[in-house]
């Protein structure tokens, strides 16, 4: 399970946030509660995210403002590490349970028509983020050694041009900018090095400017029936801050990590003008998180100059269905389904970055009061499978490292994660 950590201000309006997922569970209630299938929708300020061409479908002035809160529950079971001289790392054989905070994600967005065929929308969200939580003491958690907290967070403000091409057509055009934070925090295994054994080694590394655009069509053939398709550029990050082992030395370093890029598409058909349809497909380019080193501009500790990290990340295609129906004027129910599998290969399993393919179902009522409306999400994520490590994660062998000899890891992973969400709309 993914989790997510950061904080964002809009117009003065301050966002503390946590939040989970190296990918959005959703952004804005009405969407999450359709399983995020919203590209062929997107008739509400977040359009700007999941299809900014949806922003010509604004007939009025909309402010919207929400969060998500959400509890996650990660486990592992049975962790079993040998290090490099094949002696057992104590405690053996046990399980233990992620111990971050639950977690609010919030989201505020503005949407109108300007003039003729043109209009505007702005929105802050996350689009991505992480933040992972163990128990730190390696007599209770022998995990902490290959890391024990980790967070990865990108906080956006998005403004948007959106214009009606032909009664059929739109096109919409958004440039997100925004800021990122990382760190990580382990303890260091080496019980023949008695100076830098169980010591911390903590990074805190942060860019605070970057940029990426999302760029989207909707056409729609018949009153009917949508089509949708949003390209999300990638987004170049370069982090600059500090890496420490406590007690010891402190260096100034830094790293890369691209953002990768995705494509979302997808349709939406309405059989009548109670039912609605939905469904998308998103594939995320994460083959682009190949790796990334860590420079420092000293040897920390007098030792390491850098440390590397592999990733060999695999590209992903989400499967999103949602399901609306309009019991009457006032109240309309909300249903929807996604499949998230995991990039991330048994190979470079972590502790920093674990993860494993979920099965996302949402609920969710929407209520209309005329130039106020209402929308809440009920979401459950869950692990398909519990995943199994067997000894072949590099990421987790390195960690028990004696001399040029890495370790062997064994365990197994699963979660799952409560959301509850609410979107409060307003039409001037």
């Amino acid at each position: 399970m993914r989790k997510l950590f950061a904080f964002f201000f809009l117009l003065s309006l301050p966002l503390t946030t946590h939040a989970g997922n190296v990918d959005t569970f959703g952004i804005g209630s009405k969407a999450t509660s359709l399983g995020g299938a919203f590209s062929a929708y997107a008739d509400d300020p977040f359009a700007v995210y999941y299809n900014p061409a949806g922003l010509t479908q604004i007939e009025s002035s909309t402010f919207s403002i929400g969060a998500e809160y959400l509890n996650p529950d990660l486990k592992i079971h049975n962790f079993k590490a040998k290090d490099g001289n094949s002696s057992n790392v104590l405690p053996y054989n046990v399980s233990f349970t992620d111990t971050s905070d639950n977690l609010i994600v919030p989201h505020v967005g503005f949407a109108t028509h300007l003039f003729n065929n043109v209009y505007f929308g702005i929105a802050a969200y996350i689009p991505y983020g992480l933040h992972i939580k163990w128990e730190s003491d390696p007599t209770k958690n022998p995990a902490a050694y290959n890391g024990f907290e980790s967070y990865y967070l990108r906080g956006v403000v998005t403004p948007t041009l959106a214009i009606k091409l032909t009664d059929k057509l739109s096109a919409g055009f958004g440039i997100s900018l925004g800021r990122s934070d990382a760190g990580t925090q382990r303890r260091i295994y080496a019980p023949t090095i008695s100076t830098f054994h169980n010591k911390i080694i903590k990074g805190e590394l942060s860019d605070d400017f970057n940029y990426s655009f999302n760029v989207g069509l909707m056409y729609k053939p018949y009153d009917n029936l949508s089509f949708g398709i949003t390209y999300r550029s990638r987004t170049n990050t370069d982090f600059k801050g500090t890496v420490e082992i406590v007690g010891v030395d402190k260096v100034n370093g830094e790293t890369s990590i691209d953002h990768p890029e995705q494509v979302q598409a997808g349709v939406k058909y309405q059989p009548n003008k109670r039912l609605t349809l939905t469904a998308d497909v998103v594939w995320t380019n994460w083959s682009t998180v190949h790796d990334y080193t860590v420079k420092f501009d000293r040897p920390l500790g007098g030792v390491i100059s850098e440390e590397h990290y592999p990733r060999d990340w695999k590209d992903t295609r989400q499967l999103r269905f949602g399901i609306e129906y309009k019991w009457n004027e006032i109240v309309t129910f909300r249903g929807g389904y996604f499949y998230d599998p995991s990039p991330i290969p048994d190979e470079t399993f972590d502790m920093l970055w674990p993860d494993a393919d979920k099965k996302t179902y949402s609920f969710g009522v929407g209520l209309n009061f005329g130039r106020l409306s209402i929308d809440t999400v009920l979401q459950y994520s869950i692990a398909e499978y519990k995943r199994e490590i067997g000894g072949e994660s590099v990421e987790l062998n390195d960690s028990y490292k004696i001399g040029e000899n890495p370790g062997t890891v064994a365990m197994s992973a699963d979660g799952h994660l409560w959301g509850y969400g609410i979107t409060v709309n307003y039409r001037f």
